[in-house]
């Protein structure tokens, strides 16, 4: 997924900008449809592929900028 981020880099980012009071929370996790990635991304392994299982999800991202 291309400008995701890992929702804790999101919230360490949010603090480097002055925010505070920064809470990201997942909402829904995504499936991912492994038979697509296995046949785009030819090189990935068993612990590849398990590892990539979960990683997308939604989330509520709030924060107060003082």
């Amino acid at each position: 997924m291309e400008g995701a981020l890992p929702a804790e880099e999101y919230g360490e980012k949010l603090k480097k900008a002055g925010f505070t009071q920064v809470r990201v929370t997942v909402t829904k996790p995504h499936e991912i449809n492994m038979e697509v990635v296995k046949s785009s991304v030819m090189d990935l392994t068993e612990a590849d592929m398990k590892d990539i299982e979960g990683v997308s999800a939604s989330a509520l991202i709030t924060a107060v900028k003082p």
